[in-house]
């Protein structure tokens, strides 16, 4: 009876990163005074209220959250920054794991944040290696409720860089979420053109500051050129630097217009390049030594 009893637990922490349950040790024929010595003689170590590991030490990658979930209980899944860091759209994993729960009460406890909700869109909900979490669009959803204006931002751009949501799933779960919390936010960041506005100015002063840590000269900013504006200009070298708006901006008009203006800049004997908020947020470097180059390369031919 032990031997099986022992075999059954050792499967089911198999299929879950180390992870078992109270519930589950319950169902498996252990009582509670046998479940509590085994935490007291370190058999099982607490992970969060009611769900324990069986190895000592560091928990294999997603453990935590799998333990999270049995944690919450039914109708929970990963969701918010917990979501975010599996999915890559943040380059952290958050000290709390978040959990969304749907249509009951469950309360936060150590470790775990909760957040409540009524309903949810089955589309909005996946299964990702064997845990249950936000989709993608739905997660930047929840980072415009939680998060920095600058996670938000940084979250779209790597979301579209790696295909990971189109502009279109964007809208849809905005649609149909509203009114809630964050979707003021994530609406003025995929209409808003002041929204994308003050974005490209936070972009525009961080290339700055690269600049001019990095001792190269300073260009001129928001250039008048005919009905466009260049911004970054390089007047004596004839280079142009445009920092590009979020991806999801690529609709037919604003492809021909830039096109336009590559075109008339071209005309005009001006190099223009084009950066991302990702390229000087996370490719700084790159940024900077394709910058000095072409400087250097059009100084030399002057």
């Amino acid at each position: 009876m032990t031997q099986g009893r022992d075999a059954a637990i050792a499967a089911l922490a198999g299929g879950q990163r180390t992870i078992v349950g109270h519930r589950q040790l319950l169902a498996l024929g252990c009582s509670r005074r046998t479940i509590a010595h085994w935490v007291n003689r370190g058999r099982f170590q607490v992970v969060f209220h009611g769900v324990y590991s069986v190895i000592q030490g560091d928990l294999p990658p997603l453990a935590r959250e799998q333990a999270a979930l049995l944690s919450c209980g039914q109708r929970a899944f990963l969701s918010h920054h917990s979501a975010a860091a599996i999915l890559g759209l943040v380059r952290y994993v958050p000290t709390l794991v978040e959990v969304s729960v749907v249509g009951r009460r469950c309360d936060s406890r150590k470790g775990v944040r909760v957040h409540r909700i009524q309903a949810i869109h089955r589309s909005e909900v996946k299964l990702h290696e064997g845990l249950w979490m936000s989709t993608p669009a739905r997660t930047v959803l929840e980072l415009a409720a939680t998060g920095t204006w600058d996670e938000l931002a940084s979250a779209i751009d790597e979301g579209l860089a790696h295909r990971l949501f189109t502009p279109s799933e964007l809208h849809k779960v905005l649609a149909r979420n509203r009114p809630c919390r964050g979707a003021a936010r994530l609406a003025a960041i995929l209409g808003d053109e002041t929204a994308v506005a003050v974005s490209r100015s936070r972009t525009e002063k961080a290339l700055l500051r690269l600049l001019r840590d990095a001792g190269l000269p300073l260009p001129e900013t928001n250039v008048p050129f005919g009905r466009f504006e260049l911004d970054l200009f390089w007047r004596r070298e004839r280079l142009a630097i445009e920092l590009d708006s979020y991806s999801f901006h690529r609709g037919p008009s604003a492809f021909n217009r830039d096109r336009e203006k590559d075109l008339r800049a071209r005309d005009a004997g001006i190099e223009l390049m084009r950066f991302t908020r990702h390229h000087v947020r996370r490719e700084s470097t790159k940024v900077l030594a394709r910058i000095a180059g072409e400087l250097a390369r059009r100084a030399v031919s002057d």
